[in-house]
């Protein structure tokens, strides 16, 4: 690691702190397609997607879960999304996660110029108890007017 220093006749002599490095960004997960507990044997009663629904603010599965995971990893996002000015905050809220922004009022493709709300969208990405169960939660939801993504 090299030192810079300085030396000019105001200046005398002065070494600063080593040069810096180039700032460079840290790569992004990639976006998963929907949260894995929609398609897992253990959603109705595990205790992890049942917070992952309180978080969202959604109807739950189950009111008493009784399975911990012992892994379970969870990946948040949080972003500005357009605010439909026609809805209330927590329903604007559970809307925007669902909500393209290209098809919103004021929206243009890379520009949206009105309203925004903070949302977050909480993911399960892995999970050592996931067993697969394609379907499980559109099973026990039939009626639901969301589905989870």
């Amino acid at each position: 690691m090299s030192m810079v220093s300085l030396v000019g006749p105001a200046l005398g002599s002065i070494a600063l702190a080593p040069a810096a490095r180039p700032v460079t960004s840290a790569p992004r997960s990639p976006h998963p397609v929907a949260c894995i507990c929609i398609n897992c044997k253990w959603v109705d009663r595990c205790k992890t997607y049942h917070w992952v629904e309180t978080q969202h603010q959604q109807e739950h599965v189950t009111e008493q879960p009784d399975f911990q995971p012992a892994d379970p990893q969870i990946q948040v996002f949080i972003r500005q999304d357009p605010l439909d000015k026609d809805l209330d905050p927590i329903t604007a809220a559970k809307a925007s996660t669902r909500t393209p922004v290209g098809s919103l009022p004021e929206a243009t493709e890379d520009f949206y110029d009105g309203p925004t709300i903070t949302t977050t969208e909480f993911d399960v990405f892995a999970c050592d108890a996931f067993e697969a169960d394609e379907g499980k939660w559109m099973r026990l939801m039939p009626d639901a007017d969301f589905i989870p993504t």
